[in-house]
């Protein structure tokens, strides 16, 4: 074996290993912020429970997430969360509720973004469920309700990007008299002049808490 080969399989060696590595320590980092997202969204509909109802000591345990889609969601970050509320000490599943989460994403600076995650309200459990099972395609509708349902979809998407129009001229004008660089939560316009690569929420099912 000369020399020529045994440098080559050396760098080959270094290139496998280093790509390995980086494999490695992107999928923990992944995995990290995975259960932060997880663990923040699990703290707010603690707290919406708390301040809506009053019960604490609760776990909560996710049992379905799907993010909405359409075009009135292309820019906004919305989950169907269908969740189990259960009671630590004796492990026994209280309530089974749907709500809907939201992430709100805030500019910290010209190249980073926070995104904080907040419990728009609880949904009807029976409804959300079917609209999860129609998105994933579980359930064969007709093909009027499927047209029926192509033709909400389009009207929500006139609807949206009139209101977009209507943001993207406001957050012009608002640009032109005041340009200071303070933390500002983004609208649909800078959402679509941005085009943010925030990672989805995509909670995993954790038995202890």
């Amino acid at each position: 074996m000369d020399t020529m080969t045994i440098v080559l399989m050396v760098v080959l060696v270094g290139v496998i290993g280093f790509v390995i590595v980086t494999t490695i320590t992107g999928r923990k980092a992944s995995k990290k912020e995975k259960e932060k997202r997880y663990q923040e969204v699990r703290e707010r509909i603690k707290s919406y429970i708390a301040k809506e109802e009053g019960r604490k000591n609760l776990r909560i345990e996710f049992e379905k997430v799907y993010a909405r889609k359409g075009a009135e969601y292309k820019y906004r970050d919305v989950f169907d969360v269908v969740i189990e509320i259960i009671e630590p000490k004796t492990n026994k599943i209280l309530e089974i509720r749907a709500y809907e989460v939201e992430g709100l994403t805030t500019k910290i600076d010209k190249k980073n973004y926070k995104t904080d995650w907040q419990v728009n309200g609880v949904l009807e459990l029976e409804d959300t469920k079917k609209r999860i099972a129609i998105s994933e395609k579980k359930i064969k509708l007709t093909k009027e309700e499927k047209n029926q349902l192509k033709r909400d979809e389009k009207l929500r998407g006139k609807e949206l990007k009139e209101k977009e129009k209507l943001e993207y001229k406001k957050v012009k004008a608002e640009t032109k008299e005041n340009k200071t660089k303070e933390p500002k939560t983004l609208s649909s316009a800078d959402r679509i002049n941005k085009h943010l690569q925030t990672q989805k929420f995509v909670p995993t099912r954790k038995k202890a808490d």
